[in-house]
């Protein structure tokens, strides 16, 4: 509609109003619809392809020996993203001749979980290998909220017996934190691994008692499962970044 100097003022003005609500609605919708679907994207998928114990010695987790897609990755895999911050950029590498996945941030972070369901007093051991290869270099405190990044960590739920999902993080400590040690952020639980700059650059074999770790922290001698292990790197909170190689992660049997 051509708005004619004819109209009287008061008619052009109401006119002008009703086309900005028009272009201003139709934008909110579009906004909307875009929230709709970054929230889509964001959203865990069902939980299929869970893997489970066969009985067998160990449970492998992962292993990268061969290469899958992981944009998206497969159905019982999990690439988890966050709204606020890019993504870390995930690649199949052999370093130093060990089949790995790659996790390389600047100023982000995200996490790649595998599906599980396995009962942990039955396999408590947890063994994996990782490789440091670009260590979180700042001097904010990595103790607290606003250090709160490690070039590696892995991620693992858990769910007792009653229904409570249960999380805590296995970590690599930056120059504050050293192998052992327990940090909280908010009361969220971290327990240290190894780290530190003298261990950069060349592989490490793991072997932890989750159990026992578990214990410590929740003081809770009741049955429960591990149903998420996860692989997680950022850098997002200091704007840092980091390069970080995983191979072999396997639930085991006491020997």
């Amino acid at each position: 509609m051509l708005l004619s100097a004819a109209q009287p003022a008061p008619e052009r003005r109401a006119i002008r109003h009703t086309r900005l609500f028009r272009i201003a609605g139709l934008a909110a919708i579009l906004l909307i619809a875009a929230a709709a679907a970054v929230y889509l994207v964001m959203l865990p998928p069902e939980r299929r392809n869970v893997l489970r114990a066969n009985g067998g010695t160990e449970v492998v987790v992962m292993d990268f020996a061969k290469p899958f897609p992981l944009d998206p990755p497969p159905v019982g895999w999990w690439h988890r993203k966050f709204w606020t911050r890019s993504p870390a950029t995930l690649s199949f590498a052999v370093k130093d001749g060990i089949p790995a996945l790659r996790f390389a941030t600047k100023a982000s972070a995200s996490m790649l979980f595998r599906r599980i369901d396995v009962n942990l007093a039955a396999y408590p051991i947890l063994e994996w290998r990782w490789l440091v290869e670009t260590p979180i270099v700042s001097d904010i405190d990595e103790r607290k909220r606003a250090g709160d990044d490690h070039p590696a960590r892995l991620f693992v739920t858990f769910l007792t017996a009653d229904g409570n999902r249960r999380s805590m993080e296995i970590i690599w400590g930056n120059t504050r934190l050293r192998a052992g040690q327990y940090k909280y952020i908010g009361g969220f639980p971290h327990y240290v691994a190894n780290g530190g700059p003298a261990n950069v650059g060349r592989w490490h074999r793991e072997r932890i008692d989750l159990l026992k770790i578990y214990r410590t922290i929740w003081k809770d001698d009741g049955a429960v499962r591990v149903i998420d292990i996860a692989l997680f790197c950022d850098s997002d909170e200091t704007k840092t970044k980091s390069v970080a190689y995983f191979a072999d992660v396997r639930l085991k049997r006491r020997r």
